[in-house]
């Protein structure tokens, strides 16, 4: 894969419980396309993933939640986990990081599950989502627009049920890579 990405700022926001498979590929397929990529996590250090219905793998935190700002990054992506969901909702400084984003208009990438922050965090309205069937209700009740399990891409807002993690990181890397290539016309 070519650098695609490069000089782009991709914040990755996990917390314990994050998919260990999803969270493995994000990071390795990210890093090759050149792309700044941090992993920011409640604690400081290591965030502990899960794999098959037992703790996993360690991944390393680059960056704690509470000393991090949206506007350093150019995209947030969140990989499913609903351990990692929980936690990441009981904070409010998912909401400070994602709300900066909406406000931006920045990208913003939601794996799997992991579109239940949006509606956690009081920030689904309005937007068109997509997921596993069992985050529908809780995206409807929150004011969002349900379109099933397939992956939804609007202005900067990617989501779906990432079932097939592989081709959801190359369609994901594809929409920022086109997003990058317009915004950089729209300042020319």
């Amino acid at each position: 894969m070519t650098a695609q990405l490069s000089g782009k700022k991709i914040m990755i926001l996990v917390a314990n419980g994050v998919d260990e498979s999803v969270m493995s590929c994000v990071q390795r397929e990210l890093v090759k396309t050149g792309a700044t990529v941090k992993t920011v996590g409640i604690a400081p250090g290591i965030v502990n993933s899960w794999n098959a219905g037992t703790w996993g793998l360690y991944f390393p935190v680059d960056q704690q939640i509470n000393q991090t700002l949206g506007s350093d990054f150019d995209c947030v992506i969140v990989p499913s986990g609903v351990r990692a969901v929980q936690k990441l909702a009981a904070t409010p400084h998912s909401e400070r990081i994602l709300s900066s984003f909406v406000a931006t208009n920045k990208h913003m990438v939601f794996m799997g599950d992991a579109i239940e922050l949006l509606a956690q965090t009081n920030l689904a309205t309005g937007h068109t989502v997509a997921g596993p069937e069992s985050v529908e209700d809780a995206m409807t009740n929150a004011g969002a627009t349900f379109a099933g399990a397939d992956i939804t891409c609007g202005d900067a807002l990617m989501s779906g049920d990432c079932t097939d993690t592989e081709a959801f990181i190359t369609r994901m890397i594809d929409f920022l890579a086109n997003s990058a290539d317009i915004e950089l016309k729209a300042a020319a």
